[in-house]
């Protein structure tokens, strides 16, 4: 009697079906607000980068079990204010020897400055956690098509530095699999 091997079913097709049913099982849509981040050259060896930061973890508008879940973050978000070794991304910055924030502050458009930091000596900032942020600041609306200018004043290693940017509010959004979020 003789078997005929044309029904196998091979190894690598059971993990393509079951990856296929794993990521079309369900989605979530992840929806946050913030303004365009913006680098400010501080001469060769550093770079100053603004940037934003929802101000609270996001909360379910809508789910529907095991098929999709759309998790949207506050529309308010949070400064974050880093001097940065030029070229990346992240670590302590090896080129400070001294710095002072003189003022950091921003604005929206017919209205007062709000002013974030004063007289600091730190290379890092971030509003809204207790490390940096000793006065409590409430968190910077944001807005599709809004703006906001940001100003800064600092000495860097004995240099002053000046600056000013508008930053444009955007939504971003991002779809993943339903899959990772029961992983968390």
């Amino acid at each position: 009697m003789r078997i005929l091997e044309s029904n196998r079913v091979y190894p690598v097709q059971i993990i393509i079906l079951a990856l296929i049913t794993l990521f079309s099982a369900g989605c979530a849509k992840f929806t946050k607000y913030e303004y365009s981040s913006h680098v400010f050259p501080l001469g060769e060896d550093n770079e100053l980068v603004i940037s934003t930061f929802p101000s609270w973890f996001p909360k379910a508008s809508s789910h529907i079990p095991f098929l999709y879940k759309n998790l949207q973050a506050p529309q308010s978000v949070y400064f974050q204010f880093f001097v940065r070794a030029a070229g990346t991304t992240a670590g302590r910055n090896p080129n400070i020897e001294s710095i002072l924030i003189r003022n950091f502050s921003y604005e929206f458009p017919g209205q007062t400055p709000v002013v974030l930091i004063k007289d600091y000596s730190e290379g890092f900032w971030q509003q809204g956690q207790a490390d940096y942020d000793s006065k409590k600041l409430e968190p910077v609306p944001c807005f599709d098509s809004w703006y906001v200018r940001v100003k800064f004043d600092l000495v860097l290693n004995g240099k002053a530095f000046k600056g000013e940017h508008i930053l444009y509010a955007q939504e971003v959004s991002k779809m993943y699999p339903l899959f990772f979020d029961a992983l968390k």
